[in-house]
Formats: C-alpha cells, structure tokens, sequence
C-alpha cells in the first residue's frame, strides 16, 4: 500500500513533470547533462560506486594471484629486485599499525587505513565534486542534486556492505583475505553509507522547511517517513557496532544487529519505491546475503552428517577443552563456528574457535579425526561452557559445526626460516601449523635444512600444560633437515623467582632445544634476530592486541630494511590471526 502502482521493477527513464516555460534555456541544458540529469543519476552515481568496488577488489585479486603464483615457482620468482623490494613495501604497509594507550586503542594495519582513506576520498569527490549542491530554480527539480548523488551513492554501497560481512565471503576469495579480515572494510562502508544517507536527507528537510511544505509531505508521501524509518534503525547499526560497544555486549549485539539490518533494508525497500534501478542494488544484496546462508546452512546440515557429540573439559588456565569427534577434514590454522545445542540460550549462536589439531593424512572417509578446541573463558557463552565442568568433571554436548573457514593465506613450509609466536590461548593457532610443517618434512626430499622456532608467552605455567607434550615430542621426532625449538615465556608476576629476575633459563631435556624463562619476551628483538640471516622467513602470530602489535611493528621495520637493500634475509611473510 506504500508503493506506486502498478509497482514496477525500474521506474520509468522518460522526463516527465518538469515545466520548461519557468527555466531559462541553461538551466533547460543543465538538468539533460550527464552527472546532472535525475534519470540518468543511478548510471553516474550507482555505477561509479559499484565499478570503485569492482577496480579494488580486482586489484587485491589480481596481487592474490600473483602471491600464489611466487610461491609455486619458488626462488626464481622472489629474488627480482624490483619485485622484491615492492613486495616488502606493501607487507610493511600491511603489518604496521598505530595506537593511543590512553584509549588502549590499536588500529587497523595502516594498509587498510589508507583503503579507508582513499574510499573517504573517492565517495567525498563523488558527492561534492559537482556543482550545483541545489537547484537555482524549483522547476528544475524538487530533488536537490546533491541529495540525489548521496542517495544513489548510499543504495550502490549496499551489496559490498553486505559481500564484506559474510562468512562464506566471495571477496575473501578472490583476494585471499579470510572473512573476519574483511570486517574493518564492513564497518568503513557502513559509516560512508549513513553519511552520504545523511547527505541525502538534510537538503530535502531544509528545501521542504523553506517551502512550507514539510508536514504535507511527510502527510501525503511515503518517501519521507520510510526515509527516516530506515535511517534509525541504520543509526542504531553504526553506532552500536563501535568497537567498545560491541565487544562489551557482543551477544546482545549480535542479535539486535541482525534484527536492525532487517527493519532497515525493509524501510530502505520501501522508500526507493523502484526508483531506476534502486531495486537492483537491494536485490543484489539480498541475493548475496542469501546465496552466503544457504551455503553456510548446507555446509553445517552436511557436517551435521559426519560429527560426534563433543566431550567437555575443564583445563588448568581458566579454559575448557572441547573434544569432537569428526570425519570432516580442516587445514592447518582453520577455525570452526561452533554451535553447542545443550547450553539453553546460548544454543542461538555460533561462535569461532580454531581447531588445535590436524586430521589425519588418511584419504579413507571412515577415519575418525579428534576435533580439539581450547576455549579461553570470558563470559557469556564460554562461562557456560566452564559451568558444565565446575569440580574438574566431564560433561558433553551435541554441536553443529560451521566451517572450516580461515587459516594462513601463503604457505609456511616454502620459507627457510618459519617463526611462531603466541600469545595464551593463540597457541591453538599456531601448534598446528608447527604440527603441519614437521609432517610435512617427513615427507620432504629435498634436503635443504630449515629451521622452525615456536615462542609462546601465558600468564601461568599451568597453561603450559595444554600442549608442552605434544610440542616435546614434536621436537623429538622432527627429521634431521629440520631444526625445530620451542621458547616458553611465563609472564605472571606470581611465577617470577624470587630473585626477581626478568629471565630465568631452565634447559629442557629434549636437547636443550625447549627453554622457558619468566617474563615478558621481547617481541621485537626476537623478531629482528630471527630476520638477520640469510634466506627466507615465514612469520604466524596470534595473541592479544599489544602482542600482535609488537610483532607488526617489528616485521614492518624488518620489510623496510629489505626494501632498502639492507637486510640479510630475502623475504619476510607474515601472517597474524585474530585472536579467539
């Protein structure tokens, strides 16, 4: 009942209702050129938003693709200067990042602060480049131009708003960039969107005001009141996604987040009202929301098919181990969204966990693989999880497994040199790929020797627990072209000695190859000396925010050192994971 009829699914492009005795000829000439015209505006202002996404996304595909390709050739490929020396720019780029310790705020790698930036740019030319803002004459249109470019600009941003936030994310694979990754580019388009929405409405509520006319509008059309009905609820979206907000309720977030985008598209729906093709862009985003669901709802149906019911146990560091047996495979480093049925409330939502083992090399279906989850308790869903193992008991729970998604874009085991750095429970990222690189050796025979270093910092040496057996015996039954060490930090105040001493060596009896001092490691040093040697280096990290950004900042200095000629090595990856 609030839509034109007959409802169509693009409106008319034929100019109609303009009153041509009351323009002069140039304002006749104005509202017929291109960037000007109403009926063609969907065609300069959707499309060149749609084809900046488009350029972008190309752009990070095509140097995805390059990536890969170095990698499969080898030491050909990453020994051309020029090449060379471009590739560790952008890595230093990608690995810095800025913070202000009053805020305890950490910024996004400064690369995607310049995306940022140069979308900032781009939609800010789009909107303000072109003059008039508003019309000299009503009868040259009652929609002011600068309202009409913002509008087209904010409905054109949608689908990509949407492609950024899925899990089953068609960016992601193109780029090489794993979903949760992608989420500072979500929450940047959504506030460019809502301010070019607030662009677009202001001048209609000023022009109306000035006319008398706004409580006759607001009376007898839909576009007003379906305008403000979707910019609430996008109000709500933007501001409520703010990092400390979001964090602090994220549960509750989550929900209210998924009803508001709902309400929202809904009011949006209404008020484009099949204006040229406004349809189109809301249709698109709704189709790529959906294709990325019924993915998501038919991988966890068939994964449904093929796992256990989960063994809950309480572990010595405030965590709880997850056990689910499984016949699905999983990479190195991948993660699951896990649903567990048997907590009440909390059986509404899924939450990422990465898997801390391997499957088995076996190729037969029938191989029963241990899905092993190391949950670090926070609140919410995770203090459940620990209530059902109050007293050290065993509980269980049946699951639905979402994934696997994830995991390290390149491939460690082509680097001669791999270090792994983590930070508490970013131990269940980072012993899988050491697990994997050791498998692989075995394999391997090339005979050229490499050399893997693991660093794990926790608060408690209790934590430690968790995987000190599994790392000695992977030291132990590394191959003899493979040099594998292992370096535990203790940081706790209460495990220091009582000499207070900043770093106590204690000699392990794998070889001397396993050492654990107290105290906080020294992340950029370990990161330098690792780098100052001849060869390529392979870099994983995952823990806190102060620990991913100590060990960035150092691999940018590292990067820029190879970029100006004067380091040792050849090559620097690094790859560093959210911390869950």
């Amino acid at each position: 009942m609030w839509l034109k009829h007959p409802v169509l699914w693009h409106s008319s492009r034929v100019p109609s209702g303009y009153n041509y005795t009351l323009m002069t000829p140039w304002q006749i000439e104005l509202i017929r050129m291109p960037w000007h015209d109403w009926y063609t505006a969907d065609w300069d202002y959707g499309l060149s938003t749609v084809y900046f996404f488009c350029a972008a996304i190309a752009f990070f595909a095509i140097g995805n693709a390059l990536f890969r390709v170095r990698q499969v050739k080898g030491e050909n490929a990453k020994y051309i200067p020029l090449c060379t020396k471009a590739v560790a720019v952008s890595r230093a780029l990608g690995a810095k990042q800025l913070r202000v310790l009053q805020f305890q705020y950490y910024s996004p790698p400064l690369s995607a602060i310049i995306i940022v930036l140069g979308m900032i740019t781009y939609f800010s030319a789009l909107t303000f480049s072109v003059h008039p803002y508003l019309w000299p004459n009503i009868a040259m249109g009652h929609s002011p131009p600068i309202a009409t470019r913002s509008g087209w600009t904010s409905v054109a941003i949608l689908p990509f708003l949407l492609a950024f936030a899925t899990k089953v994310n068609f960016i992601g694979i193109l780029t090489g960039v794993s979903h949760e990754k992608l989420q500072v580019y979500h929450r940047w388009s959504a506030w460019i969107m809502y301010i070019t929405s607030l662009i677009h409405t202001f001048p209609f509520i000023v022009q109306s005001t000035r006319m008398g006319e706004m409580t006759t509008n607001w009376n007898t059309t839909p576009w007003y009141w379906t305008g403000v009905a979707a910019l609430v609820p996008q109000t709500w979206l933007v501001f409520m996604s703010w990092g400390p907000i979001r964090n602090r309720y994220y549960e509750t977030f989550k929900k209210l987040h998924f009803v508001a985008s709902g309400v929202f598209v809904a009011a949006l729906f209404v008020h484009c009202n099949f204006r040229l093709t406004s349809w189109g862009y809301i249709g698109a985003a709704a189709g790529l929301y959906v294709v990325s669901w019924l993915v998501r709802f038919g991988r966890t149906f068939y994964n449904s098919f093929y796992v256990g019911v989960a063994a809950l146990e309480a572990l010595p560091g405030d965590a709880v181990k997850v056990t689910i047996p499984s016949k699905l495979k999983w990479g190195a480093g991948q993660h699951f969204f896990v649903r567990f049925l048997d907590l009440g409330i909390h059986a509404a939502t899924s939450h990422p966990f990465t898997v801390a083992t391997l499957p088995s090399e076996s190729a037969a279906k029938d191989d029963v693989n241990m899905i092993e989850l190391y949950v670090k308790i926070h609140g919410g869903i995770t203090r459940r999880l620990q209530g059902l193992c109050q007293g050290g008991c065993l509980r269980s729970s049946r699951v639905l497994l979402d994934g696997p998604y994830g995991g390290v874009e390149g491939d460690l085991k082509v680097y001669d040199r791999v270090l792994l750095l983590a930070g508490g429970s970013g131990a269940t990222f980072v012993v899988p790929l050491l697990l994997d690189i050791v498998r692989s050796s075995a394999k391997d025979t090339s005979q050229v020797r490499r050399k893997v270093h693991l660093v794990w910092a926790v608060r408690t040496p209790c934590t430690l627990s968790w995987f000190e057996d599994v790392l000695a015996a992977t030291v132990k039954g590394g191959s003899g072209d493979l040099s594998v060490s292992i370096s535990y930090y203790i940081t706790g105040t209460s495990t220091a000695a009582p000499d207070e001493t900043s770093s106590i060596s204690e000699k392990s009896e794998v070889e001397h190859a396993v050492t654990k001092e107290y105290g906080r490691p020294v992340l950029r040093d370990i990161v330098k000396e690792f780098c100052d040697e001849a060869g390529s280096v392979g870099i994983a990290a995952c823990g806190p925010e102060s620990f991913d950004f100590d060990v960035g900042n150092a691999v940018s200095e590292c990067e820029l050192a190879i970029a100006r000629g004067r380091a040792r090595c050849s090559e620097i990856y690094l790859h560093q994971e959210s911390y869950r």
